[in-house]
C-alpha cells in the first residue's frame, strides 16, 4: 500500500510557494527541470496512490491492525485484520473473543482460519462515513478491552479545476493573479499546484507554485512572468486518492492587464460646432509609460438622464496627448462624460470620474404639440383659456433656460404682438378678448427664438355635424398603465382626437397631460406617471377643422385594493321598531379604487345577524322590523374590486312604543276592521236574501220557532178552554202555519163572582179551586214555593207558565190583567233560561181583575223574567196594561 509521507509546510499567509530548478527533484514532484520530467514524476505519484505498496500498520503490545488502505473512496469496501501477539496478558490462558468496532458500532467479525490462528479479520462492505475509527477489542465476560485501532478516511479523487483565468495588475507592485474553480467536494484535503511556462529564445523555463490546502487563488510577482510574451499556465489538483490537471491557458500578461481608470482633465464646447465637445484626458501616473495599442471608450448622457451613449476610439502613439472630439449631442444641453481604457484585447478598466459640460446653445427648432381649451367667460368682453404644450419628437430646445411666449398678433395698424403669457412651464392660463380666432406660441433661449406656431381658439359647444365620442372605457394594463378606448362619432368632419388626463387628487394644471391622436385612432395607452391605487380623470375630445366637441370623461384605476379606511357610521333617529343609520363618503385619497357597494351588518343580543346592501351612491339606510327596547350592534363594510374594509362597531338601543305610534298602528287597524265588518255584513245580508228565497235552505239554517207574540192564542174561543187541553190539533181556528204543541199550557178563567177571603183568612166557596193550595201544588210540585231554591229536582226543571184570566177573554168588555203562575217542567225551552230560576210566590186574585197580582220584587220583575210572554199582556178598555 501507499505510505503517507509528510508534506513540507507552506509559508504563512496563503501565498504560493515557488520552487526553482536547482532544488532536488524528489518530493511530490516539485522542482523538476523540464516539463517531460515533470510529467514522469506525476505518473509515478499517480501509480503510488492507486497501487498500494504495503499495508498500513497500527500496533500495540498486545495486537496490531492491518488494513488495505487508510484512505478509501467513499462507499467502497474495507478489509482489516487484527493480529494478537504472543504473550498478551489479555489472552494468555484466558477465554476471550475478538470484537470489531467502527465509530462505536459493533461489526460482525470474520472467524479465524483455524483454531490456533491468532488473526481475526473484519469486512466492511460499504464505508459510508467520511472519517471513521476502526478498533480491535478483546472481550472477557462483560468487559471489552481495546487492543489496537486505526483511523480511516473516505472521499473522492479531485476533479479537474475549471475556468482558469489570470489578470495582470500594472499598479506597483506588478503582479499576475490566477484563480480557478475547485470543482466537486472531495471530503479530503486537496492541494493545488500552479504551473507556468514561458518560451525564450534559448530554453523553456517552467515554474511550479504550491498552494495551501483549499486555496484556489495564486499571485505571482513581476519577476516570474514576462509582460509582452506568451505564457502557458495550468493547475493540478491533488489529494490522497489521486490528482487531476486543468486545461492549459495561453496568454500575454500585458493583454491580461487591467488598467487604472483614465482621468478626464477637461471638457470644452467647440466654437461654431453645435453639439460637439473636446475631451482632454490621461492615463494614471503608474501606467503612463504605455504608449500604443490602447483603446478608450467615452460615454455621455444628458444631465439627470439614465440612458448612456457609448463610443469607442483607438489611440496610437501620435494621438496619445491629443484631445478627443465627441459630437452628435443636442445644442445647449448639459452632459455628463466618463472614460475607460484597455490594452489590446485585454479587460476594460473601471469607468473614471465624471465631468460635466454644456454644448453651445442654438435657437429652438421644430414645432410644439399644443392643446388649448376655453374655460369660461370672464366677462362680456373676455374669455379665460388654458394652453398646454409639449415638445414633439423632433423638437430641440437647444438650450438650458428655455421660456415660452403665448401672444396675439396685433392688427397691421397697431404694430407689435401682444404677449398674453410668458413662462418656463409647459402650460399657462390666459385671458383673451372675445372673438379671438387664434393665438401664437414660440420657444426662446439665449441663442434665439423658434418659429411661431398658430393655435386656433375653439369654443366648447355642440357644433352642428360634430358629435362627441361615446362608449369611452378604461381598462388597467399591468399596474402602471391604462388602456382607454372609445367609439368615434359618425361625423366625417373629425380630423383628430385629444386625450387628456390628470390625477383626480390634483387640480393643478401642472399635473395635466395630453396627447393628440389621428382620426383613425380609437384607443390610447397611458403609462406616463400612472401609479397604482390612485384615481385618474380621463377625457377625450373630437376635433374638426373649425370646431371641437364636448368631452367624454371617465375615471379609472390601474390597480385597486381595499380602502384604507371605512366610513364612519352614525346613528340617527331611533324608534321602537326602526332605526336610521348614515355615513359619510370615503375620502377620495383613501378609497384605493372604485367603491362598488356598501354592506351594513347588524345583529341583536341573541346574535341573529342580518345584512343590508346599499348602492355606492346612497349613504343612508333605515333598519325596520326591529324589536322594541332591544340592544343592537352594527358596522359597515366598503368594497372595491381589490378588497373590502370593515368599519368600527356602533351600538344603539330601540325605544318603547309611544301613544302616537300606537295611534298610527291602531287607527289603520280599526279602520281595516270596520271595513271588514261592513263587507262581512253586506255579504251576510246578501246571503240571507239569497237564503230567504229558498225555503229549504231557510228552514235548514233558520227553523221555524213559535213566537208567542204572533201566536193564534188570541183567536181562541171559550169552548177552546175545555179541560181536555192541550189537544190543540182539534182546534180548527188556529192558523199557525207550523203549529207547535206545548208540553203544558193552560188557560184558566177566574170566576167573576168569587168572594174574597173572610176575615180569618178562610177562603170562600168561590175560590175553592185554590183551597189548600192544591192547584198550585199540582202545578209547581211543591207547596212551599218561595225560598225552595236548594231542592235538587228543581235544578233540572224549566219554568213553563199558565195564564189565568179573570173571565173569559172574549166575553168581557174590560179584560182583567192575566194572572201568571209558574209551572215546572223538565222539557227544555227554546230560549236557554238560567238553569236555576228564581223562586216565585203565589198571587191573590182580586175580584173583577181590578187588583193585579203583586210580587215581592214589583210588577216590573214579572215581565222581565218572561220576555216572550210579555206580549200576552192584554190592554183593558181604558188602555191600562
Amino acid at each position: 500500500m501507499y505510505v503517507a509521507q509528510k508534506q513540507p509546510k507552506p509559508p504563512p499567509g496563503g501565498a504560493c510557494v515557488h520552487r526553482t530548478g536547482q532544488e532536488s527533484p524528489g518530493r511530490c514532484g516539485y522542482g523538476l527541470v523540464t516539463m517531460e520530467s515533470l510529467l514522469k514524476s506525476v505518473m509515478v505519484m499517480l501509480f503510488a496512490f492507486i497501487i498500494p505498496l504495503e499495508n498500513g500498520v497500527r500496533s500495540s503490545p498486545c495486537a496490531e491492525i492491518q488494513v488495505g488502505a487508510t484512505v478509501v473512496v467513499l462507499g467502497s469496501s474495507v478489509n482489516a485484520s487484527c493480529l494478537l501477539r504472543e504473550g498478551c496478558p489479555l489472552t494468555e490462558g484466558r477465554s476471550f473473543r475478538v470484537e470489531w468496532h467502527l465509530n462505536g458500532q459493533v461489526l460482525a467479525a470474520l472467524p479465524p482460519a483455524n483454531q490456533s490462528s491468532r488473526v481475526f479479520g473484519v469486512y466492511v462492505p460499504s464505508f459510508s462515513e467520511t472519517m471513521g475509527y476502526l478498533t480491535c477489542c478483546v472481550r472477557q465476560e462483560t468487559e471489552c478491552q481495546i487492543v489496537a485501532g486505526m483511523e480511516i478516511r473516505a472521499g473522492y479523487p479531485p476533479s479537474a479545476p475549471q475556468n482558469l483565468t489570470c489578470l495582470t495588475n500594472l499598479t506597483k507592485p506588478y503582479t499576475l493573479t490566477c484563480k480557478w474553480e475547485p470543482g466537486l467536494e472531495t471530503h479530503l484535503p486537496t492541494n493545488y499546484i500552479l504551473h507556468t511556462e514561458r518560451n525564450s529564445k534559448t530554453r523553456t523555463r517552467p515554474r511550479v507554485y504550491q498552494l495551501p490546502a483549499g486555496e484556489n487563488v495564486c499571485t505571482i510577482l513581476r519577476a516570474d512572468f514576462p509582460l509582452f510574451s506568451k505564457m502557458r499556465i495550468s493547475v493540478t489538483a491533488q489529494n490522497a486518492l489521486g490528482l487531476a490537471l486543468s486545461e492549459p491557458l495561453f496568454l500575454d500578461p500585458m493583454e491580461a492587464a487591467k488598467f487604472d481608470p483614465p482621468v478626464i482633465v477637461d471638457v470644452q464646447a467647440e466654437p461654431y460646432r453645435y453639439g460637439c465637445v473636446k475631451l482632454w484626458w490621461k492615463l494614471s501616473e503608474q501606467q503612463m509609460w504605455v504608449l500604443n495599442n490602447l483603446a478608450v471608450e467615452v460615454r455621455f448622457r444628458m444631465w439627470e438622464s439614465e440612458a448612456w451613449t457609448v463610443e469607442m476610439k483607438r489611440i496610437d502613439m501620435a494621438g496619445l496627448g491629443e484631445a478627443l472630439e465627441q459630437c452628435g449631442m443636442q445644442h445647449g444641453t448639459e452632459y455628463q462624460f466618463q472614460m475607460r481604457v484597455r490594452y489590446g484585447q485585454g479587460p476594460w478598466s473601471e469607468w473614471g470620474d465624471s465631468r460635466t459640460r454644456s454644448t453651445l446653445e442654438r435657437a429652438p427648432n421644430d414645432k410644439l404639440n399644443v392643446w388649448l381649451k376655453v374655460l369660461r367667460a370672464e366677462s362680456e368682453t373676455h374669455i379665460s383659456v388654458q394652453v398646454f404644450w409639449k415638445p414633439s419628437k423632433n423638437f430641440r430646445a437647444n438650450g438650458k433656460n428655455v421660456s415660452y411666449h403665448v401672444f396675439l398678433l396685433g392688427l397691421p395698424d397697431r404694430g407689435r404682438q401682444q404677449i398674453v403669457c410668458r413662462t418656463r412651464e409647459l402650460h399657462c392660463e390666459a385671458t383673451l378678448p372675445k372673438g379671438t380666432k387664434r393665438v401664437y406660441i414660440t420657444a426662446l433661449n439665449s441663442a434665439g427664438e423658434s418659429s411661431r406656431i398658430a393655435v386656433p381658439v375653439y369654443q366648447l359647444r355642440v357644433p352642428p355635424g360634430l358629435e362627441p365620442v361615446s362608449d369611452i372605457n378604461v381598462c388597467p394594463v399591468g399596474n402602471r398603465s391604462l388602456q382607454v378606448t372609445w367609439t368615434p362619432p359618425v361625423s366625417p368632419v373629425v380630423t383628430e382626437y385629444v386625450a387628456e388626463w390628470r390625477p383626480l387628487l390634483q387640480t393643478d394644471p401642472h399635473f395635466l397631460s395630453f396627447q393628440l391622436l389621428d382620426r383613425n385612432e380609437t384607443s390610447i395607452l397611458i403609462s406616463a406617471g400612472i401609479e397604482p391605487y390612485r384615481p385618474y380623470w380621463i377625457s377625450v375630445y373630437a376635433r374638426s377643422k373649425d370646431d371641437i366637441s364636448l368631452p367624454c370623461t371617465v375615471q379609472g384605476y390601474s390597480l385597486q385594493k381595499a380602502p384604507s379606511a371605512a366610513p364612519n357610521l352614525r346613528v340617527g333617529d331611533i324608534h321602537h321598531t326602526r332605526a336610521k343609520l348614515a355615513w359619510d363618503e370615503v375620502p377620495l385619497e383613501q378609497r384605493n379604487g372604485m367603491i362598488q357597494s356598501y354592506a351594513l351588518f347588524y345583529w341583536d343580543e341573541g346574535g341573529r345577524t342580518q345584512v343590508v346592501w346599499v348602492k355606492p351612491a346612497e349613504r343612508r339606510v333605515t333598519l325596520t322590523k326591529l324589536s322594541p327596547m332591544s340592544m343592537y350592534k352594527a358596522f359597515i363594510m366598503a368594497s372595491t374590486e381589490g378588497g373590502s374594509v370593515n368599519g368600527t362597531i356602533v351600538t344603539f338601543r330601540t325605544g318603547t312604543a309611544d301613544a302616537w305610534s300606537d295611534m298610527l298602528t291602531v287607527v289603520p287597524a280599526s279602520v281595516g276592521l270596520v271595513l271588514l265588518f261592513i263587507l262581512t255584513t253586506l255579504a251576510c245580508f246578501t246571503t240571507l236574501a239569497c237564503f230567504t228565497k229558498h225555503e229549504r235552505l231557510k228552514m235548514r239554517f233558520w227553523p221555524m220557532i213559535p213566537d208567542p207574540a204572533n201566536s193564534s192564542i188570541k183567536t181562541w174561543t171559550e169552548a177552546d178552554t175545555l179541560p181536555d187541553f192541550p189537544a190543540f190539533q182539534n182546534i180548527k181556528d188556529i192558523q199557525d202555519p207550523t203549529p207547535v204543541h206545548l208540553s203544558w199550557f193552560s188557560l184558566l178563567d177566574v170566576l167573576e163572582g168569587r168572594q174574597e177571603k173572610s176575615g180569618d183568612g178562610v177562603p170562600t166557596t168561590d175560590d175553592t179551586w185554590l183551597q189548600g193550595g192544591d192547584l198550585v201544588e199540582s202545578l209547581t210540585g211543591s207547596t212551599d214555593l218561595p225560598g225552595n231554591c236548594e231542592q235538587e229536582p228543581l235544578r233540572d226543571m224549566v219554568p213553563y207558565a199558565t195564564v189565568v184570566f179573570a173571565s173569559p177573554y172574549r166575553g168581557q168588555a174590560r179584560s182583567p190583567s192575566p194572572i201568571y203562575l209558574r209551572s215546572d217542567s223538565t222539557q227544555p225551552l227554546l230560549g236557554e233560561e238560567s238553569p236555576s230560576p228564581k223562586p216565585y210566590q203565589n198571587f191573590r186574585f182580586q175580584e173583577g181583575g181590578r187588583e193585579r197580582p203583586q210580587s215581592d220584587g214589583g210588577s216590573s220583575v214579572f215581565w222581565e223574567e218572561f220576555p216572550l210572554l210579555s206580549v200576552l199582556n192584554v190592554n183593558d178598555a181604558h188602555g191600562e196594561a
